[in-house]
């Protein structure tokens, strides 16, 4: 990715450019895939063909409403984590408190909840700020 501000290649994870100290897509003045220089209202790069304009989702209120994502997960582990896109993690996180809760007579349960619950609205809050989250990614 590059940056849209001063055409620096940068991670595709990076929040700010390390170069100009500008969040990604902030600026429009260069593509953020092949960094050539653009005009502010294009909608699509000539160089590339990548476009540039965000098309509006039609995206549900609940779908990464941190407090609906803590009663998720409250109501079952890891369920918040997989309706945000965090499947595999999602999963094992339930997998894990399954396995314990057996183990320890369901006593567990009083540390992996609030850790899937504290997860879920701590990722669903990044989510909607904007910021790209990865896979595995906790906190």
């Amino acid at each position: 990715m590059h940056c849209t501000n001063c055409s620096e290649h940068i991670s595709d994870l990076a929040e700010i450019c390390p170069k100009c100290g500008v969040r990604p897509y902030v600026t429009k003045n260069f593509c953020h895939s092949c960094g050539s220089s653009v005009n502010s209202n294009q909608a699509m790069c000539i160089s590339c063909g990548t476009q540039l304009k965000e098309i509006k989702k039609t995206q549900t209120v609940d779908s990464t409403n941190p407090a609906i994502m803590g009663l998720l997960s409250f109501l079952l582990v890891g369920l918040g984590q997989m309706l945000m896109g965090q499947v595999s993690k999602g999963i094992v996180m339930l997998i894990v408190s399954i396995v314990l809760a057996f183990l320890t007579f369901g006593l567990s349960s009083l540390i992996t909840t609030p850790i899937s619950i504290i997860d879920a609205v701590l990722i669903a809050k990044k989510k909607q700020q904007g910021t790209q989250v990865g896979e595995w990614e906790f906190f």
